[in-house]
């Protein structure tokens, strides 16, 4: 292990992506806690509406992160051989598909949102201020679309710093702009859980247009003929179909498993679903520590592979593998120790119950415990499978502890056996993580997730 960790160019590489990315995410995440925060103030019943509505938000996030991650797999390896022609064409595709996918989201957030927060809860108050705020964050989902396929293309070119300025501009402005338009500050009237979407709204197609005119000025990856964004042909989308549509069902059927657990969960309480908010919102904080990880994991993988360097893919992604754990060690020992000021962080305005405060702790403990084993499973999956180009058997491991372990378990638990919430919640991350991970092992040991789809890594495959 020693040996592997001591290796100074790789650490290098790493940092060089990861840091960006890394900050990027934690910016992000920022964005997404002062969210939080601000809404908290207003009550358990806004806090639950949010954080039901932006579930919503998750479901449709996941697909785009399949068709994002598909984009990834294909970028990063012709990066590896600077095919910038095949890597614009990709781009065009990405940018289409995502934009189908986001305006579908948008007609049912903006003409049917009774019935999109109807699936949580049935609470007047919560189905009220859900529908106030799905209705205004619908605009935000075009946004998104654009955004991340530009983001990955960016990324997966080893151009990582202007998607971090990106969002250190739009988290400042979202926090401004949240301060303002929830409470009513600086000449803005005050609107609540609609404030806070129409901030979100803005700040993010404003990270639009900065990514597109810094693009511009500085003549990047991105710029390149219309033409040549959009001259894909039937055989270009079938090419990239083969390796994206496992992700993109993949994340797809992870979405929908996520929001029948969130279903699960909104119809046990709106308080006990406002304590998952709460956690997420963490748990978005304490993910950035390996987001930049396994982006950079996801990145070198691809890129080698790509230019047919199979063994320094290999031996990197063992070094992913003792990274992620011990860094998910340390994080979750800090996040137990720290709980309770933790969570004291969303009480502010002293309009939290305390079985929302006291069931949040519990969560955190939960989650710091179970870590380890999924940020194991979740590099394996997504740093190491997909970069290497077997996106298929990560759909297949990914989707199989989800649908045919964890979820089954934890309708059992919650339906069948009437367990307690908390217990519910453990069952979920026990059920899914270990089985994902004991699946994983066997087939990376094998070497049969490297499938390359360049010529150069196919030439280096067939000579082994």
């Amino acid at each position: 292990m020693a040996n592997l960790l001591n290796d100074r160019q790789f650490w290098k590489s790493t940092m060089k992506l990861a840091i960006p990315v890394a900050v990027q995410n934690m910016l992000f995440s920022s964005f997404t806690l002062v969210d939080t925060l601000f809404v908290s103030s207003l009550g358990d019943v806004s806090l639950a509406a949010v954080g039901m509505s932006s579930q919503w938000g998750m479901l449709m996030n996941m697909v785009l992160f399949g068709i994002c991650s598909g984009t990834g797999v294909f970028v990063s390896q012709y990066w590896g051989v600077k095919d910038t022609k095949s890597i614009h064409k990709t781009l065009g595709i990405a940018i289409t598909f995502a934009s189908v996918i986001s305006m579908l989201f948008f007609a049912f957030s903006f003409f049917t949102p009774q019935l999109v927060i109807g699936l949580f809860n049935k609470d007047s108050g919560v189905v009220s201020e859900g529908t106030n705020y799905l209705q205004t964050i619908a605009f935000v989902y075009p946004a998104l679309a654009i955004g991340d396929a530009m983001g990955v293309v960016l990324r997966s070119t080893e151009r990582v710093r202007l998607p971090m300025v990106n969002s250190a501009i739009t988290t400042g402005v979202n926090i401004f702009l949240d301060y303002c338009m929830i409470f009513g500050k600086f000449g803005f009237k005050a609107m609540g859980v609609r404030g806070a979407a129409l901030a979100t709204v803005i700040s993010s197609w404003l990270g639009v247009v900065v990514i597109v005119t810094v693009s511009v000025v500085q003549k990047n990856i991105l710029i390149t003929k219309f033409k040549n964004v959009f001259a894909y042909t039937k055989n270009d989308l079938k090419v990239f179909f083969s390796k994206a549509f496992p992700v993109m069902l993949n994340e797809t059927l992870w979405g929908t498993g996520s929001f029948i657990f969130n279903l699960i969960w909104s119809n046990m309480g709106y308080e006990y679903y406002a304590s998952i908010t709460i956690l997420k919102t963490f748990e978005n904080i304490a993910f950035v520590f390996f987001v930049g990880f396994d982006s950079a994991c996801s990145v070198m993988i691809g890129k080698s592979i790509g230019g047919g360097k199979i063994k320094q893919a290999v031996d990197d992604s063992k070094r992913f593998l003792i990274i992620n754990p011990i860094i998910s060690v340390i994080v979750g020992a800090v996040a137990i120790i720290l709980r309770s000021q933790i969570v004291s962080i969303f009480d502010m305005g002293d309009n939290i119950s305390s079985l929302t405060i006291e069931t949040a702790k519990t969560l955190i403990v939960i989650y710091a415990l179970s870590s380890p084993v999924r940020m194991v499973g979740f590099s394996f999956i997504v740093g190491i499978f997909r970069a290497g180009g077997d996106t298929a058997s990560a759909a297949k491991f990914d989707l199989s502890a989800m649908w045919l372990s964890s979820l089954p378990a934890t309708l059992i638990a919650a339906y069948m056996l009437k367990l307690p919430f908390l217990v519910c919640y453990a069952v979920m991350f026990i059920f899914e993580d270990a089985v994902k991970v004991l699946m994983c092992y066997p087939h990376y040991k094998k070497q049969k997730w490297i499938k390359p789809v360049t010529e150069e890594g196919k030439a280096k495959i067939s000579n082994m």
